[in-house]
């Protein structure tokens, strides 16, 4: 007689259990206060086994910042561009017209946030929610001072002083990596008005003008953050950024300010 073979136990899920309470309390470890104006780029995954999911994570960070606090991220839609630009992958050159012709004009409601993982675009249909009006790089935020952050977003500056990061760093807020690597971090991107090396390029994206859809052209500079995992290494060393670990995840905290400024002198001393 051939016995059964022993039933197959599935291995026990090793990962941090991580709930709405400790995220409040691991987020208040890291810095967070309230009436905090927060840039969160975040990894859902990178957390651990979150009870509730991406709804949890973002409950959280408001809870965190209180009725007075606000919560941006960033909900890019970089697909909203000229198609003959597109590298990744390239499209055959015969589709570049039909592509100009029928791709549909930004809409903040209905744009999907590309390439930013679940949790941004979960947030930008939250209640309340008030996206920025940039085609190819917006900001959602939520909270006391949403509309006033992310409202009026100048197709030239992106990311530059009069963006949601200018208005994060004239009103002193902090930028949060949970569990994402420094090379996400948008913030760094607003020392290249500070540094002022950074070339222009010309861009366009299809957007509604006049209840028409019309490529729009702009002016835009050309970003890097080849050097970002660097300057965030400067940053903890300066006592500048704070560290503290989140579940599973290694999660930092930024003051926009001191960051941008520190970031700016650093990219001058090093001719970056």
């Amino acid at each position: 007689m051939i016995e059964a073979p022993p039933p197959k136990i599935d291995p026990v899920d090793t990962r941090s259990l991580v709930t709405r309470t400790s995220l409040v309390r691991d987020l208040r470890a890291l810095g967070v206060a309230y009436g905090d104006k927060l840039l969160v780029h975040s990894s859902l995954a990178s957390l651990g086994f979150v009870v509730g999911g991406g709804r949890t994570v973002i409950d959280a960070l408001l809870d965190a910042v209180g009725e007075d606090g606000t919560i941006m991220m960033p909900t890019y839609s970089g697909e909203n561009s000229d198609p003959a630009e597109w590298r990744r992958p390239p499209v055959p050159p015969e589709w570049i017209d039909t592509i100009r012709k029928e791709m549909p004009a930004y809409d903040p409601l209905l744009t999907p946030a590309r390439g930013m993982g679940s949790l941004p675009e979960l947030f930008r249909h939250y209640p309340q929610a008030v996206r920025s009006p940039h085609p190819q790089s917006s900001f959602t935020a939520v909270g006391r001072d949403a509309r006033a952050i992310v409202a009026g977003h100048p197709l030239d500056e992106r990311f530059g002083p009069k963006s949601p990061l200018g208005k994060l760093y004239e009103q002193d807020g902090k930028c949060l990596l949970l569990g994402v690597s420094p090379r996400k971090c948008s913030l760094y991107y607003l020392s290249e008005h500070q540094v002022g090396r950074s070339p222009t390029v010309a861009k366009s994206a299809p957007m509604m003008c006049g209840g028409m859809k019309k490529w729009v052209s702009y002016v835009d500079h050309q970003y890097t953050g080849y050097w970002f995992i660097d300057v965030t290494e400067h940053l903890l060393k300066q006592g500048i950024a704070s560290k503290y670990r989140i579940g599973d995840a290694e999660c930092i905290s930024l003051p926009a300010r001191k960051t941008v400024q520190a970031v700016s002198q650093w990219r001058l001393e090093n001719g970056i």
